[in-house]
């Protein structure tokens, strides 16, 4: 699955490793920088470690916890009889 922040434009000084062009793509005129499939922590860190700008830290953080996988899906439920119940008696 594609995943993707919004962002003007990459740092000046980034550029997407060669080995990660095929699940990493920014396209300048729609603004959107991709993650096609899954990034991991590993993956998050070394991009993040390719610049000092913040903003653009920012919203790489934001494409990865959009695109990590979560093992864990969330079952709790969102309204109804039992989401008091939830609440009240199981830890979140």
């Amino acid at each position: 699955m594609d995943r993707f922040v919004v962002i003007e434009k990459l740092p000046a000084a980034f550029v997407i490793p060669r080995d990660m062009k095929d699940r990493l793509s920014y396209d300048a005129a729609t603004r959107r920088l991709t993650c096609h499939g899954y990034m991991s922590k590993t993956d998050f860190d070394r991009l993040s470690q390719l610049t000092k700008d913040w903003t653009f830290r920012r919203k790489l953080e934001d494409l990865f916890r959009s695109s990590a996988y979560n093992d864990q899906p969330d079952l709790r439920p969102r309204g109804g009889r039992l989401a008091g119940f939830w609440k009240r008696f199981v830890p979140g």
